[in-house]
């Protein structure tokens, strides 16, 4: 854990007197309403670290997302995810490996102020060697003077193994609370309910978890960090996980 805390003072150091003017996600685990501008271009890098599973002491994973967004429209955008990369360690083996590509777009249908609801529709296709996702999210947001609420409803369908023979789905609810003192740094709070269906004919365990948030923008980047932490006790799934986003408005 101590890792972790480093971290994070380490990217407020580098944060202090930034000015605030980037597009962001302030929220590592949820998507808020917001779309990028016509023409706006940015990259983001994400990093995802798993680790200390009950049915697996030696489980430790880390994934790596190379994003690039562009603003088609004010209220559509599309980005593409160059390559999934993943380092695994578990009991039996580790490996690094390719996971998969793939291309989201998100529309706005209207857009959030203390005065009306935000919503918006995410799409995501993924591919990868044997494996096939697709992904659906409605986005709301309250956005109150220095409050924000954000929920996020996710359907999910993957297919792997030979032939695409091996399926099933996932729904999952998620919830953030956010709170910006200046327009630099973003505190929240966010909280994960995961359910899968194996063959889509049974309801797996179900899985919540809960944690702290922090990002900060400048001019041109911003940065966002979050581990969450399993609050039921299902023993195949990670009690932690940390996210980094980084990205770089061009």
């Amino acid at each position: 854990m101590n890792r972790i805390f480093h971290l994070i003072l380490l990217l407020e150091v580098i944060a202090v007197n930034s000015t605030a003017e980037a597009s962001s996600r302030t929220t590592p685990w949820l998507y808020d309403t917001r779309t990028m501008t016509k023409g706006e271009f940015e990259y983001e890098q994400w990093v995802t670290w798993k680790t200390d599973k009950k049915s697996d002491d030696q489980y430790d994973e880390f994934r790596f997302r190379h994003e690039f967004e562009y603003g088609v429209s004010d209220i559509f955008q599309l980005a593409l995810y160059v390559a999934d990369w993943r380092h695994k360690t578990t009991t039996e083996e580790e490996h690094t490996y390719f996971h998969d590509v793939a291309l989201e777009g998100i529309y706005q249908l209207q857009a959030p102020n203390p005065d009306q609801l935000g919503l918006a529709l995410y799409g995501e296709i993924k591919h990868g060697s044997e494996f096939l996702e697709l992904e659906g999210k409605l986005l709301f947001e309250v956005e109150l003077e220095k409050v924000n609420l954000l929920y996020n409803f996710t359907l999910e369908a993957e297919w792997e193994g030979q032939d695409f023979a091996e399926d099933k789905g996932k729904i999952e609810n998620a919830f953030a609370i956010t709170y910006q003192p200046d327009p630099s740094t973003t505190f929240g709070v966010q909280l994960l309910w995961e359910i899968e269906f194996p063959d889509w004919n049974e309801q797996g365990e179900d899985v919540v978890s809960i944690g702290p948030s922090v990002a900060w923008q400048s001019e041109d980047w911003w940065v966002s960090i979050s581990p969450m932490f399993q609050v039921t006790n299902v023993d195949s799934e990670p009690d932690l996980q940390l996210r980094l986003l980084f990205g770089i408005d061009f």
